[in-house]
């Protein structure tokens, strides 16, 4: 169990035990006392640069008196989750830690609900429509030709997801956007229609579109997706993607507002076997 980079996972737990140790009044010296266990690994813990076995968080979570049922299983979920090996691991030293790191999530999530409004989302690309976004990104212009490379090839990797025994339940909202942007020209945008018909087949995805024909929507914020993560979908949390880093919103009542934003954008989106139409329509003017 070595010192790595930080993850949301670490992070998480990290600031978590932090929050317990205060509440209590201890000095992590007097913690350490009380758990017999060294200063140096305990700040490891809290500041998220350390693995932590989920045995040892019990401990921890018994002799800080953690006793709420739904907070330990969540903690204990993610102490056991970040240890799992995984094929993004092989991008570790590639790409940055945040990217990385969603994709774990991602692979661990009970379910995926995300709002795509200008790109169609990454685990519906193609691979030419890939290679076409992630090589024009405001991202791609700090990167070298070979690392653009490795991006794609990570992207297209995502999608080993659709392949699990048991996928994710994946709700997709696109913005009609998304669909129109010639993104490679008219061959690429072809097949990336074509994709998008195949994968919206598939049992474990809902894909619907927002039409530009809708005058407004609680969506104008941009781009989101909510995941639940775990067993039974414990963790609630929502990444927000930007061109240096990606962000993640774990407390509830700011996940509920995203949750709420979703709900509505489903509501006043195409149906699913209207999206369908729509898309079938775009790749006969292709």
């Amino acid at each position: 169990m070595g010192y790595d980079r930080q993850t949301y996972r670490r992070r998480k737990i990290g600031d978590s035990l932090r929050m317990f140790r205060e509440s209590l009044g201890l000095t992590q010296s007097a913690a350490c006392r009380l758990l017999d266990r060294s200063q140096a690994s305990l700040s490891a813990y809290e500041n998220g640069h350390r693995a932590i076995r989920p045995r040892d968080l019990k401990h921890i979570l018994d002799v800080y008196g953690v006793t709420d049922t739904l907070v330990r299983s969540r903690l204990l979920s993610l102490a056991a989750q970040g240890r799992q090996d995984g094929w993004w691991h092989d991008f570790d030293e590639r790409l940055a830690p945040g990217v990385v790191d969603f994709a774990s999530l991602e692979a661990d999530a009970l379910y995926i609900c995300s709002f795509a409004p200008q790109v169609v989302h990454g685990l519906m690309q193609c691979d030419d429509y890939a290679s076409v976004v992630i090589g024009g990104s405001g991202t791609a212009l700090r990167r070298t030709p070979q690392e653009i490379e490795t991006d794609i090839r990570f992207r297209l990797h995502r999608q080993k997801i659709h392949d699990l025994p048991q996928p994710p339940k994946i709700v997709i909202v696109l913005g009609e956007a998304a669909l129109r942007q010639r993104m490679g020209g008219r061959r690429v945008m072809r097949d990336q229609m074509i994709k998008l018909l195949e994968m919206g087949g598939r049992a474990h995805i809902e894909l619907q579109v927002l039409p530009f024909a809708v005058e407004s929507h609680p969506g104008l914020d941009g781009a989101f997706t909510i995941m639940g993560v775990g067993p039974e979908g414990l963790l609630e949390v929502v990444t927000l993607h930007s061109m240096t880093r990606t962000w993640y919103v774990d407390e509830p009542s700011d996940v509920d507002h995203y949750r709420r934003t979703f709900d509505l954008l489903r509501e006043i989106a195409l149906p699913e076997s209207d999206s369908r139409e729509l898309i079938e329509q775009i790749v006969s003017e292709l």
